[in-house]
């Protein structure tokens, strides 16, 4: 790579994405393996090519510049392309290899992923995986942060960067406990005078169920709110214990419904369809295996769970 005449390395701009990523001179050393001072040699090197200060030492700990900021994106990319045409190279057969960092919010993360993950990595034995679950919002910035390839959330942003793609669909549905003696529906005026858990701000839950009472003239300020909560988990719990009713993915509790633990109650009038979506940087080129695993998930039955 060639700037204004002069040569910057690969390794270069590898050890800034180190250094970026990491936060830390000492932590990219170990992700790179090798040392702290061949780390900021290399840091030198690369702000003396371009002519400018890409961290501010401040003690022991560092911060990026603006224009650091600025290359990050790009050397994500060029990084990103010089591996690409590598693998390209060197791929003579159909091989599928590699660990696969996918950002999901908590209902994928949960109940969508492991099963398919199984299942791609039967068929794919050398493909690995991590999943880092968070809010739907999190995962979201995570991925327009170039932290992650591929996310599977369920809800939409508005960013013209991003590409969302149906995957699966679901249903939220109005639970309570099974040991409750609650009606086998009610009405929508009924459902703001009973106890209700809600999910915190940013999860995907949270925004379908907003979307969906609005669509029905109800503000979720309206619900009788007794408790939030930070995971489907959790409400489920608060639930069985008596503490209120939620709305829930229904995939989420298809096997609490089986056995009885417990109950859906119909809501007259209100129907909460959701969808799981698959989503990608607009532009971004994906690595063989992230490819692979993305296409396989647009061609499932989006009703499969």
């Amino acid at each position: 790579m060639k700037n204004g005449g002069r040569k910057i390395e690969t390794k270069q701009l590898k050890t800034f994405l180190a250094v970026f990523s990491s936060g830390s001179f000492t932590k990219a050393a170990k992700i790179l393996d090798t040392s702290q001072p061949a780390v900021s040699e290399q840091i030198k090197g690369l702000e003396k090519e371009l002519g400018c200060r890409l961290f501010d030492r401040m003690g022991r700990s560092i911060q990026p510049t603006a224009k650091a900021r600025i290359l990050y994106p790009r050397a994500c990319s060029v990084i990103e392309a010089m591996e690409g045409m590598a693998e390209e190279i060197s791929r003579e057969d159909a091989t599928v290899s590699g660990e696969l960092l996918i950002g999901a919010s908590t209902i994928p993360g949960a109940y969508i992923l492991p099963r398919f993950a199984s299942l791609f990595q039967k068929k794919y034995p050398q493909v690995s995986f991590e999943v880092r679950i968070a809010d739907s919002s999190d995962i979201i910035q995570m991925l327009t942060e170039h932290k992650l390839l591929l996310a599977i959330v369920g809800a939409k942003s508005h960013s013209p960067r991003l590409s969302f793609n149906t995957i699966v669909e679901d249903e939220l549905v109005l639970v309570g406990s099974g040991r409750d003696r609650l009606p086998k529906s009610v009405s929508v005026n009924e459902l703001l005078k009973i106890p209700f858990l809600l999910r915190e701000e940013g999860s995907g839950t949270r925004r379908s169920i907003e979307e969906a009472v609005i669509r029905n003239g109800i503000a979720v300020s309206e619900l009788k709110s007794v408790a939030v909560f930070g995971s489907n988990a959790a409400i489920k719990e608060a639930i069985k214990e008596g503490l209120g009713v939620s709305i829930l993915s229904r995939i989420s509790v298809r096997d609490e419904l089986k056995c009885g633990s417990l109950r859906e109650v119909a809501v007259e009038g209100l129907s909460m369809q959701r969808l799981f979506y698959a989503v990608t940087l607009k532009g971004r080129s994906l690595p063989r295996h992230y490819s692979v695993f993305l296409q396989k998930l647009l061609s499932m039955n989006k009703q499969a769970y």
